[in-house]
């Protein structure tokens, strides 16, 4: 299953609302068809500065030593399973690399590496039908999946350091991590960019309604990069056995190279390091003004064919507005669902609120 994103869409919106990206998960995968967009208004040009990060030997806000046994020990503090956490774990590593510590941040990147995946994705995605004469599209999808992810995890300590010092040499040093396992997920600091959004949706596997990461919600992370002018992404970690892990963007191996590799335990073509961070953009306007995110409410809404909302429920922002963001919401009017002067619109959106 291969889900589009159009990004041509734009819906009429006033000076004090903003479009967010995300329909949860369940709805990306059952809708029809579903359109994700963007349109922010009213972002400030003034840089928004993240918190400093405590140092390394400290451990981060968020983060804490690692105590007792654990399946896997990393040689690192242990951040917690959430959005500050990885944000936590990526300035810590650029704090280790501009005090040229490269002993340090070794053990940083080996513990990306996601141990045993064999089981973890068989665990996540299921392994039925590996020994079948012709294995189908879904069949064997876990050991399929893992046997691709050793291209990814050979090289992985090498490229996250290509990439640390690609995110330094352009100034992406400002992080936002995002669960797209959250209903209407999207970053609430920075104003996202269409063609980085895109991307999430166009991974099918993570999608499947038979994954656990579905089924069960389990968080799947985002990292935004960004400055002022310009942001990119890193796509995907996961948290298994105490620690973040980076997947990238995982897929099953074809199934004719899975049963060659069972015969004779060929290995993939070598590969080389390589940044893993998407497309940087430059934008006009990257960040949102701090006061008006802490005014925000991000509601999701349905509207029937004339464009009148007939659900708005709230999902996340600020308690304080959340009645006046709903009651707002509910007296829009919305493009028609359907073709329009400006692509194609969805009868299901998230919306993000600004109040006065």
């Amino acid at each position: 299953m291969v889900l589009e994103t159009r990004n041509d869409a734009v819906l009429g919106a006033s000076r004090e609302v903003s479009l967010f990206s995300f329909l949860d998960i369940m709805e990306r995968i059952f809708a029809t068809r579903v359109v994700v967009f963007v349109m922010v208004v009213g972002v400030a040009s003034q840089f928004v500065a993240q918190a400093e990060s405590p140092s390394v030997s400290q451990g981060s806000a968020g983060s804490q030593q690692v105590q007792g046994p654990a399946a896997v020990a990393p040689a690192i503090p242990q951040y917690s399973n959430s959005e500050s956490g990885l944000e936590n774990l990526m300035r810590d590593m650029v704090s280790l690399r501009q005090r040229n510590d490269p002993a340090a941040l070794a053990s940083y990147f080996q513990s990306l590496v996601l141990p045993d995946p064999e089981t973890w994705f068989s665990s996540e995605f299921g392994d039925a039908d590996c020994e079948a004469r012709d294995l189908g599209p879904n069949d064997c999808l876990g050991p399929r999946m893992a046997w691709y992810y050793t291209v990814t995890a050979k090289t992985l300590p090498d490229s996250f350091a290509l990439t640390l010092a690609d995110l330094a040499h352009e100034n992406l040093a400002n992080f936002e991590a995002v669960n797209q396992s959250e209903q209407c997920a999207g970053p609430m600091r920075i104003a996202p960019a269409q063609e980085l959004i895109g991307e999430f949706t166009t991974v099918p596997v993570l999608l499947t309604p038979w994954s656990k990461l579905v089924r069960q919600n389990e968080p799947v992370y985002v990292l935004w990069a960004f400055n002022e002018s310009k942001e990119t992404t890193l796509n995907f970690f996961v948290y298994s056995q105490g620690a973040f892990r980076y997947i990238g963007m995982p897929r099953p191996a074809p199934a004719d190279d899975y049963r060659q590799k069972k015969y004779s335990e060929g290995s993939f073509p070598p590969t080389s390091p390589s940044i893993l961070t998407s497309e940087q953009l430059s934008m006009k306007h990257v960040l949102i003004q701090l006061d008006k995110v802490q005014r925000t409410v991000v509601v999701r809404v349905v509207v029937d064919r004339e464009g009148k909302p007939t659900q708005v429920s709230y999902v996340r922002g600020a308690e304080t507005f959340k009645d006046a963001a709903i009651e707002n919401t509910r007296k829009r009017r919305f493009e028609r669902p359907g073709f329009g002067p400006h692509g194609l619109h969805p009868n299901v959106f998230c919306l993000a609120v600004a109040s006065r």
